[in-house]
């Protein structure tokens, strides 16, 4: 009897010991301590990163480790913390934002994220490289139901396009700007993206809406993303501006009617910014992102408020390419300058929809060259820059091409 005791207690020391030994898994996932890694862009993208997270845990410090790949050489920065907006009773997160400065241009860089005491394991960043020649994802309206689409779409475009530098998301992520599950799923559904390559978010009117669907200013949407601080003063992360290769990105504020209560003069102020803005950026390219067109519905025309106030801008400075959203269809405008078909004007690209919402009576403009409703499916598009050439290539969600177009200079 004493034999068996004995070869009891061995064996649950034995077990006690493999327990020990055996270090926590660490998930980044939903309801779990580490969530949503995020990259996000920033004006100097060969020597700054910015990256976030977020935790249910409340009041725990957190931070990110960072070295050359394959180094030993380990820099540690705290982070900035920031709780996210909990409407209606929600769920209380906390956002880590760690931004990192001096990095050198295209070169690997291996991470990891805390939280108290809790740690993710080591993942990977590339730089952008000296080269000019690059491609990024461009994403329309995500804004969903259940966002299986959004999620759908988005692993298609990454598994399609391995190389792709980083992703533009041309508004109404949500369908709802303080609803947080809508949120959580979108951020799920692009995880496999936001934890590689860095996001450029554009704002759309649907982040600008309360839970009972009237004006609301977007506080989570400017919780959740640390943007470049480099627009309008008091309009900081409204609008912002970053370059890529030979390329210079601006991300302009279409949302007048939502936000015109706190920012009545929103549009001047982006108007005289722009002028500013695209006077100084010695890029060979130049490329819009807005989330509202610039013509008066029914688009048989005539500018809107909109389009009064940026395209003389857009015109005077021969800014190349306008992306926009809005309409949930896909549409590819002739080069137009002074609002007529020009070769060395602007083309203007309506991006479609990579979410589940549809409209089915998403109007074709009279400019347009090329039109298509994805009443089927979601899209997405393609954007390559290279040194004497800009090109635009849009995708269903199954790969099929829907269109394509390149700019020379």
């Amino acid at each position: 009897m004493k034999k068996y005791i004995l070869g009891f207690m061995f064996v649950c020391a034995i077990v006690s010991i493999c327990f020990l030994s055996v270090p926590k898994s660490v998930h980044i996932g939903y309801d779990t301590d580490f969530e949503h890694i995020m990259h996000v862009v920033t004006a100097d993208m060969k020597h700054e990163r910015t990256i976030s997270w977020k935790t249910k845990r409340i009041g725990e410090p957190g931070n990110l480790e960072m070295r050359p790949k394959n180094s030993e050489n380990i820099t540690r920065i705290d982070a900035d913390r920031v709780e996210l907006p909990a409407y209606n009773g929600g769920n209380q997160f906390v956002l880590h934002t760690t931004h990192i400065t001096n990095l050198t241009a295209g070169t690997e860089y291996e991470y990891r994220v805390s939280v108290g005491k809790r740690q993710s394991a080591w993942k990977e960043f590339k730089t952008e490289p000296e080269l000019t020649s690059f491609k990024a994802l461009v994403f329309g309206d995500s804004q969903s139901l259940n966002y299986e689409d959004w999620a759908k779409t988005a692993q298609t475009a990454l598994e399609n396009n391995a190389d792709a530098a980083f992703f533009i998301n041309m508004g109404d992520l949500v369908d709802n700007g303080q609803d947080e599950s809508q949120w959580n799923a979108w951020l799920d559904g692009t995880a496999s993206l936001s934890a590689a390559i860095p996001i450029a978010p554009v704002m759309g009117n649907h982040e600008a809406y309360s839970l009972d669907w009237k004006m609301a200013k977007p506080n989570y949407y400017l919780s959740l993303f640390s943007l470049p601080v480099n627009g309008p003063s008091g309009l900081e992360q409204y609008i912002y501006s970053y370059d890529f290769g030979d390329v210079h990105f601006v991300v302009l504020n279409t949302q007048l009617n939502e936000l015109r209560d706190w920012y009545p003069d929103i549009l001047e102020q982006q108007k005289r910014w722009l002028e500013k803005d695209l006077s100084q950026t010695p890029k060979m390219w130049k490329v819009v992102l807005m989330h509202r067109g610039v013509w008066a519905h029914p688009f048989n025309g005539p500018l809107d408020e909109i389009g009064q106030t940026f395209v003389p801008v857009f015109d005077k400075y021969h800014v190349d390419l306008v992306f926009t959203a809005h309409v949930h269809s896909y549409a590819r405008t002739k080069a137009l300058k002074n609002g007529r078909p020009n070769p060395s004007g602007t083309i203007y690209i309506t991006t479609g929809r990579s979410g589940d919402k549809v409209w089915d009576k998403s109007p074709q403009k009279p400019m347009d060259e090329v039109f298509y409703n994805p009443l089927d499916m979601p899209n997405y598009l393609v954007f390559e820059a290279s040194q004497d050439a800009l090109k635009v290539a849009a995708f269903k969600q199954n790969g099929e091409l829907i269109d394509q177009t390149e700019i020379k200079k």
